[in-house]
């Protein structure tokens, strides 16, 4: 028996389903990241943690969908769309990893001002992608809008990296320690997110 090609409103639904569970592994390492220098551990992050690293393994169900996409203009743009959101949750996985990798070192506050500013921004598109696929779903014109913000933000976080990155040389002299490394390695990692999900939006607004 053939399988059933999926319309429109079906890969939407689908599509808001993966963005979904992103938005709240980015939530997890939103707060996570944001921990000021002096306090501990949130005590509920090891739940949390463990609970990020299944729902990323849970994503990878939530793709079988794009057996049935159509053969058609609609079916390119939702591969292109999932291939974007397959580049989020991998990267999110490098982030999770290399927040174990850091464990509980303390960072400088140019560190957590950088956390700050570029995981809030994630996180923002994150939650803005997933409103957009809701007014697509509906043809709100509100989408429109939303794509404006979500350009908005990747912007702001090209501009924010390069100023932080400017930020962190003249804190530690230029010297580059394991901390100091994994630090920028993160806030890349952000970026390119926030990149995946502006291009993602681009798609979606079409659609």
């Amino acid at each position: 028996m053939a399988s059933e090609i999926l319309d429109r409103q079906t890969i939407l639904l689908q599509l808001g389903k993966i963005i979904e569970i992103q938005e709240t592994i980015a939530d997890y390492v939103h707060k996570r990241l944001c921990l000021k220098c002096d306090e501990l551990l949130d005590e509920m992050w090891t739940e949390k943690r463990k609970d990020a690293y299944k729902k990323i393994r849970s994503l990878i169900d939530r793709y079988a969908f794009s057996r049935n996409l159509p053969h058609d203009d609609l079916g390119i743009m939702a591969q292109a769309i999932v291939s974007h959101l397959l580049n989020m949750q991998h990267t999110f996985l490098r982030v999770l990893v290399m927040i174990d990798m850091l464990k509980e070192e303390s960072f400088n506050e140019i560190f957590m001002d950088s956390m700050t500013t570029i995981s809030t921004k994630v996180h923002e598109m994150i939650v803005a992608l997933k409103l957009m696929i809701s007014q697509r779903e509906s043809n709100s014109e509100d989408a429109e809008t939303t794509l404006e913000l979500l350009i908005k933000l990747e912007r702001q976080i090209d501009e924010d990296n390069i100023v932080i990155c400017r930020q962190i040389s003249v804190a530690t002299g230029g010297d580059t320690d394991f901390t100091c490394y994994m630090m920028r390695k993160i806030i890349a990692d952000l970026e390119h997110i926030s990149d995946y999900a502006k291009e993602c939006a681009e798609i979606i607004a079409e659609i």
